[in-house]
């Protein structure tokens, strides 16, 4: 009854910090964006310390959370759909993954990789991404008149101080390399959650799994593949392929950056359980 107790308040407690980190720009302006980058840690210390179900519990809590707080400064309803889309169900879905396991032949217990879920995830993105550029192309729309004009109300009403001058030289700006950076960033909290999470849970002793060395990461061959086919967008497609192939390049270079390519899904590390 105890430990069902404390594991209780420690889902609630996840879910309070991930709702109180992804609400601070939304509540005290853009200048405090920096915390809204560890929104995914407590959702996934929940998850690789307490397990799935108690994850999916601090996740549904900060949900609960978000929505209180939009409600409260009088927000409309896109913090809860970004807390859902941008850490809620990836989260849930990176804890299932990064938690399961398989026998190699000799016996030895192999853990799913951290960025074989991140590639899971990318590509899961990139068709999407994919799938809307063909049909915008099909409608004879620019790819990238499409994105300025996504850009100039978010940027506007983010940073009203800047002007109508200073605002189109950001738009301009960001237009080229949206929503390549966006998806970007975005794998990039994945893997500082995945990371911070690993450390808290080992220097607790909660962590259920081998921690995951630098040497030990791989990222599947399509990753590269993906990369070329996006550079020959770039090179040899028209203005809305090149647009296309230069954002999914963006997107690729994170897991590419993180580590070199290897031909084997196997981990070096696979090891024993430890008794």
């Amino acid at each position: 009854m105890q430990g069902t107790t404390k594991h209780f308040a420690l889902t609630l407690a996840a879910g309070a910090a991930a709702a109180l980190l992804f609400a601070a720009p939304f509540a005290l302006g853009i200048g405090a964006v920096a915390p809204l980058t560890l929104t995914g840690v407590p959702l996934m210390a929940a998850g690789l310390g307490l397990g799935l179900l108690l994850a999916i519990g601090a996740g549904l809590t900060g949900l609960v959370l978000v929505f209180g707080i939009a409600m409260l400064f009088a927000l409309s309803s896109e913090p809860i759909v970004l807390f859902a889309g941008l850490f809620f169900v990836p989260v849930i879905f990176a804890v299932q993954q990064l938690q399961r396991t398989r026998t190699s032949s000799l016996g030895y217990i192999e853990w799913h990789p951290p960025l074989n879920v991140m590639a899971w995830l990318l590509a899961g993105v990139l068709v999407a991404m994919s799938f809307f550029a063909m049909m915008v192309i099909q409608d004879n729309t620019d790819l990238s008149f499409m994105a300025r004009s996504f850009l100039q109300p978010v940027v506007t009403g983010v940073f009203p101080e800047l002007g109508f001058h200073r605002t189109r030289e950001l738009i301009q700006a960001l237009t080229p390399i949206f929503p390549g950076t966006v998806v970007a960033v975005w794998l990039l909290m994945l893997a500082i959650a995945t990371a911070g999470a690993l450390a808290l849970l080992r220097f607790y002793g909660a962590l259920k799994r081998p921690a995951t060395r630098m040497e030990d990461l791989r990222v599947p061959l399509w990753i590269p593949a993906a990369f070329c086919l996006s550079v020959l967008f770039v090179v040899y497609g028209d203005f809305n392929l090149a647009y296309l192939g230069q954002n999914a390049a963006l997107a690729l270079l994170v897991p590419m950056f993180l580590v070199g390519p290897e031909p084997s899904m196997r981990s070096h590390a696979a090891r024993p359980l430890p008794t």
